[in-house]
């Protein structure tokens, strides 16, 4: 089973000739409004595979939160968990996305600071040795520092996607089986300035913490994976027309945790992944932007 701790939000996104300048206001192409944040994202990228994600996650009791429940039960995602709290409103969101498909995201938490490990931990009492926990960093790290904890104690693999990434993290590393994230949070984090020169000496800064195993995402080229003591292997992603890229790491997480539940090495994982969120870049939009698995599953098809 797969577990997924994280944010949940309304997104409020614009899209734009061009973005503005410090001072400028431009007029929006177009907009709307939808359920989105990492957690959530990656849920229902994740059920669109049938494996029924359980979401732990925390909304506002407003009309946003009412509609978070419903839209993710729509996509088959276990709801049980979430918790409607009367303390913040529901996060929130605001993306602009221009002609290029380029975004700039501005998160405001909202109820997502309010899932501590008191909300989380009960939650998972039911956790097996088989189980799979994801987890980001739009919530409180404590929290997810916790969640990981237990799950190590009760034999899980823990999945962490490093977004947003910030210093301070080393406790919650030494909790991480598998770490995902992309090629400008691993520059930032090592402290390099190019991904694809110094990929191979830079990683040696998460490996030190016990992970198993580190994924770089690196968007057009795909994703890069390394095991502990071996070279980074590159998994090439379909060429696509770019309408917004901003729902692609979301449907590449929940696409590879999916595939890592239903018990697909890794390798075959990140294959199914790298499809999925190019595939996610031809829509606009994050949560309705992840594409059907039939779609992926024809890209493996016709890459064999």
């Amino acid at each position: 089973m797969l577990w997924i701790i994280g944010s949940c939000n309304i997104d409020l996104t614009v899209k734009v000739e061009r973005f503005p300048n410090e001072g400028e206001t431009v007029l929006a192409l177009e907009s709307h409004i939808s359920v989105g944040g990492k957690g959530a994202n990656q849920a229902v990228g994740a059920a669109v595979w049938k494996i029924n994600p359980k979401l732990i996650a925390s909304v506002g009791s407003d009309t946003f939160g009412k509609q978070a429940f419903q839209t993710l039960q729509q996509y088959g995602v276990d709801t049980s968990s979430i918790v409607a709290s009367d303390k913040h409103p529901t996060g929130m969101a605001w993306i602009e996305i221009d002609k290029r498909g380029n975004n700039r995201i501005t998160v405001v938490p909202g109820a997502n600071v309010d899932l501590l490990a008191g909300q989380i931990l009960p939650n998972l009492v039911s956790l097996k040795e088989t189980d799979y926990v994801l987890a980001q960093l739009e919530i409180p790290v404590k929290s997810v520092e916790s969640a990981f904890a237990y799950a190590k104690r009760k034999g899980a693999t823990t999945i962490l996607n490093l977004s947003p990434s910030f210093e301070g993290v080393e406790v919650l590393l030494s909790l991480t089986d598998l770490l995902v994230l992309n090629e400008k949070e691993y520059c930032q984090l090592t402290k390099i300035s190019s991904f694809l020169e110094a990929m191979e000496e830079a990683k040696a800064h998460f490996f030190r913490y016990g992970i198993t195993a580190l994924v770089v995402t690196a968007g057009e080229l795909g994703a890069f994976l390394s095991m502990k003591n071996s070279s980074f292997v590159h998994f090439p992603s379909p060429k696509v027309q770019v309408v917004d890229s901003s729902g692609a790491g979301d449907a590449f997480l929940g696409t590879f945790s999916a595939w890592m539940v239903m018990g697909k090495s890794i390798e075959e994982a990140l294959k199914a992944a790298v499809i999925s969120g190019s595939l996610a870049c031809c829509c606009l939009g994050t949560m309705s932007a992840i594409p059907d698995p039939m779609q992926v599953l024809q890209h493996l098809k016709n890459a064999i």
